[in-house]
């Protein structure tokens, strides 16, 4: 039984210690990739928070906005520290982002 329970505990700790890519997430790559006219863009997420917003911008309403950080390398680079910033729809899809590169 102490077995179970100390297998339960570092399985749980590990899965929590890594970020995950979500739409948003995969939104900002593309959308980098494009601007920048790279050919692979990943982004190492390392915490994301969505955030109901509910404005209204010019013709379109804005319900959510999720925002992360996270480790950002492109092919042929070094790995830098960025914030991203995404927009979602009425369906919860990503509609406009913006990443903000930092210092590391």
């Amino acid at each position: 039984m102490k077995k179970r329970v100390l297998f339960a505990i570092i399985f749980f700790w590990c899965s929590c210690v890594f970020g995950y890519p979500t739409n948003a997430s995969r939104f900002a790559e593309q959308e980098y990739a494009k601007s920048h006219k790279c050919q692979k863009v990943c982004i190492n997420v390392k915490k994301e928070y969505t955030q109901i917003y509910g404005q209204k911008f010019g013709e379109q309403t804005i319900p959510a906005i999720t925002y992360g950080y996270g480790d950002m390398t492109i092919r042929g680079c070094k790995k830098c520290r960025i914030t991203y910033i995404v927009l979602l729809d009425c369906d919860c899809k990503p509609v406009w982002s913006a990443i903000v590169k930092g210092e590391q």
